[in-house]
């Protein structure tokens, strides 16, 4: 793990901010691509969910201060947040492979 996070620090972030599935997964999209902006549709189909789905994880991200939407025309598009700090560990988190989080979870 090569970032400057503490593994304590990844924990709390985690079990604060991405405590179920869903949360973790859209976290991690978009800390992939911490600069992009998604449809709804677009994030259902890259996260292979349903978008009823993907409304209610985008609802309790957005409460949490982790995800915003930004109006088009047409369509409602939603990125990462804006907060630098809060950009930079979501960031750090995501650049994190599978394995590295799976020790991490189960890490006592």
């Amino acid at each position: 793990m090569d970032c400057s996070m503490t593994k304590n620090e990844i924990e709390l972030f985690m079990r604060e901010f991405a405590d179920d599935y869903e949360s973790k997964e859209m976290l991690r999209l978009l800390g992939r691509h911490p600069y992009c902006r998604f449809n709804l549709l677009a994030l259902a189909d890259s996260l292979d969910m349903k978008p009823k789905d993907i409304g209610r994880t985008i609802n309790r991200l957005q409460e949490k201060g982790l995800v915003r939407t930004i109006e088009s025309k047409d369509k409602a598009l939603y990125a990462l947040t804006e907060n630098e700090s809060w950009r930079d560990l979501i960031t750090k988190t995501a650049a994190l492979d599978y394995r590295q989080m799976a020790k991490l979870e189960s890490a006592p």
